[in-house]
């Protein structure tokens, strides 16, 4: 076998080569360092497909009953209805099975995501983007983990907490990760006089901006981000700006945005 250099290669060789060691060609390419931690798929809850086969067969039962006192249209019609079930439980069970095949592993440096049929994905904490669409603001408060992961290339993958278990683990993991490895690079570029871009806001010594309106930070009173939204209070006046889903590393920009506030210049 020649050994793929070149994310192409690694996902042509796919039908051949063990997933495991996709997985570390993968991490050998994008030079992510030691392997750290694995998280499996959720497992498989076979609840709704017991379901479906409980339904089909009372289903079935009535019509071969209807159909044996002699209304045979109506019991043909009930057991064409009972396949429905049994075809709801087949897809489910397809969707099972590929899933069981799903894995994401932590690395020094990143981050790979494969699911059942598709690529294997690298992510590197340098120069990954992560949109989280609920941010957990007290360890008690219930979150439902959903994060979306882009790199350089146009490389994609969105993880949830419903195909991959231990969720609250990975999400904090690949938060911190990113956070402490590029949040040193954004610091430097605001105190060089720079603007930080994070989707439609951008941090400047000077102010906040959204979109082209600039806010600032004299006038930035607080900044909240607990209703979904990331909202700013401006001489007592909340004012919306963009849903927190949509801010790419919204923890870097958050820490960013807080120390601003808390010292502006001048």
């Amino acid at each position: 076998m020649i050994t793929p250099n070149r994310p192409e290669d690694v996902a042509d060789t796919r039908h051949t080569v063990p997933l495991t060691q996709l997985i570390h060609l993968m991490a050998e390419y994008q030079q992510l360092g030691a392997h750290r931690d694995t998280f499996l798929a959720t497992p498989a809850d076979d609840t709704f497909v017991r379901g479906c086969g409980i339904i089909a067969g009372c289903i079935a039962t009535i019509g071969v009953i209807v159909a044996g006192v002699g209304g045979w249209q109506g019991g043909v019609a009930l057991l064409v209805l009972a396949g429905a079930p049994v075809l709801l439980a087949l897809h489910r069970g397809m969707i099972n099975r590929q899933n069981r095949a799903a894995r994401i592993d932590l690395f020094d440096h990143g981050v790979t995501v494969y699911r059942s049929g598709q690529r294997v994905a690298g992510f590197r904490w340098d120069s990954t983007e992560v949109r989280q669409h609920a941010i957990p603001f007290h360890d008690t408060t219930p979150v439902t983990y959903l994060l979306e992961l882009s790199g350089p290339g146009g490389v994609e993958a969105t993880i949830d907490e419903e195909g991959f278990a231990r969720a609250r683990e990975w999400a904090r993991a690949i938060q911190s990760a990113v956070t402490a490895t590029q949040l040193p690079v954004a610091v430097a570029a605001i105190d060089n006089g720079e603007t930080v871009a994070f989707g439609d806001l951008s941090l400047s010594l000077d102010a906040l901006t959204f979109r082209d309106e600039a806010l600032s930070w004299e006038a930035v009173q607080l900044i909240d981000a607990r209703s979904g939204h990331i909202r700013v209070k401006l001489s007592g006046v909340w004012m919306s700006l963009a849903p927190v889903g949509t801010i790419p590393n919204f923890y870097i920009f958050n820490e960013l945005a807080e120390r601003l506030r808390l010292t502006p210049v001048g």
